[in-house]
């Protein structure tokens, strides 16, 4: 049998392509987990932007005043801390700063806000 050709593939052969399949599969499933990652930090980055504006609208009820609060929202922890920046104007003009923490992540939202000075307001 001098003469006669091999079909097929080797044993060799059917090693490397496992294992070069293998190493596909590997890279495949790690950019899979990177993946799903990277789109669970940017939902929650979502959710306390969400929060954070909702948060920023409710002190539109009632007129501003320099001060600290805090509480939870949502199963988020928030600190919301107002001051009056420095100006002569007839209106005065708020920073706000909230923080929002969950989980160990923190989150902080900066804003400005005009309020028309209200008697009694100002420290």
């Amino acid at each position: 049998m001098n003469g006669a050709t091999q079909n097929g593939f080797t044993l060799l052969e059917m090693l490397a392509a496992v294992l070069l399949l293998s190493i596909g599969f590997a890279v495949y499933l790690n950019a899979m987990g990177t993946t799903s990652q990277a789109l669970l930090h940017d939902e929650q980055s979502t959710r306390m932007a969400l929060l954070a504006r909702s948060l920023f609208d409710e002190q539109r009820r009632d007129p501003l005043k320099p001060g600290q609060w805090h509480g939870s929202l949502a199963q988020v922890q928030w600190q919301l801390t107002a001051t009056v920046q420095p100006g002569a104007a007839p209106v005065d003009l708020y920073r706000l700063e909230l923080v929002l923490e969950q989980d160990g992540r923190q989150e902080r939202f900066v804003t400005l806000r005009a309020q028309g000075q209200v008697a009694g307001a100002r420290p």
